[in-house]
């Protein structure tokens, strides 16, 4: 059974092509990877952007991350980084690339499936929200706003918030390491697991509510790539949560509702 087979449901399994291809990267190989990765997109952006706007005023906490003008830049920069390293590994092991991270075209079916299904999470989640008093739009979202309105930067930052960040986040999660560690021992379930845990922890900028709700939509975008062995789903589904919880802040901040 190939790799691809071993990672998708019985139904699903890979295309007789995939016999051709090499093992992907292991469990360890996979992790070194992704970590050089956030390494240097990381050490790169918050050089350059200490360098232009922090050189005067250093930061005292994570908050003056997301109200720097520049932040929406940043991130841009930052997965762009981070999946050009990828690409590379992906290459290195033998594969070709959007095969790697599983961007081929998805069934219609697993399109609609994945929306209802994302539906009736939100659903949830915000049901939950309302009935322990919280806010549907978090302090990081509208302070985030504010910084970009104000510095005339509000295109640049839908640009970050609903294209960069789900396409980045999803191909190092869903796409990257998913392929390496559901091909290990670790298998599907652990990977959705890992991934989601990994993945809620680099969204720092929310309080435990906020990284809870993170960690429950990175399982279920675990879960469909994994049911429709396409990255291409989950990134579609994850630029419209955050779309939504854009949008969410701009309503809120502007006193439209």
């Amino acid at each position: 059974m190939t790799a691809e087979a071993a990672e998708r449901p019985r139904s699903d399994a890979g295309t007789p092509g995939d016999q051709a291809l090499p093992r992907p990267w292991g469990f360890w190989s996979t992790l070194l990877w992704g970590l050089l990765a956030f390494a240097l997109g990381t050490v790169s952006v918050l050089g350059a952007l200490f360098w232009i706007d922090w050189a005067q005023n250093p930061p005292e906490t994570q908050e003056d991350l997301w109200k720097s003008p520049w932040f929406p830049l940043l991130l841009i920069v930052t997965n762009l980084i981070q999946v050009a390293v990828l690409a590379w590994a992906a290459r290195l092991s033998g594969w070709p690339i959007g095969k790697y991270f599983s961007l081929v075209r998805p069934r219609g079916r697993d399109f609609l499936f994945g929306f209802a299904t994302l539906i009736l999470v939100l659903g949830a989640l915000e049901i939950l929200t309302h009935l322990v008093g919280r806010s549907s739009v978090t302090p990081f979202q509208m302070e985030a706003y504010e910084a970009a309105r104000a510095a005339g930067l509000v295109p640049l930052m839908w640009l970050a918030f609903v294209v960069a960040a789900p396409m980045g986040e999803e191909i190092v999660f869903r796409g990257f390491m998913f392929r390496g560690w559901a091909a290990s021992p670790l298998g599907a379930p652990g990977t959705i697991l890992v991934t989601s845990l990994i993945f809620c922890a680099a969204h720092s900028q929310y309080d435990w509510f906020g990284l809870m709700q993170t960690f429950c939509i990175g399982a279920l975008f675990g879960w469909l790539r994994w049911r429709s062995g396409s990255t291409v789903v989950t990134i579609v589904l994850h630029m419209l949560v955050n779309f939504v919880a854009t949008t969410y802040a701009v309503v809120k901040v502007e006193g439209l509702l």
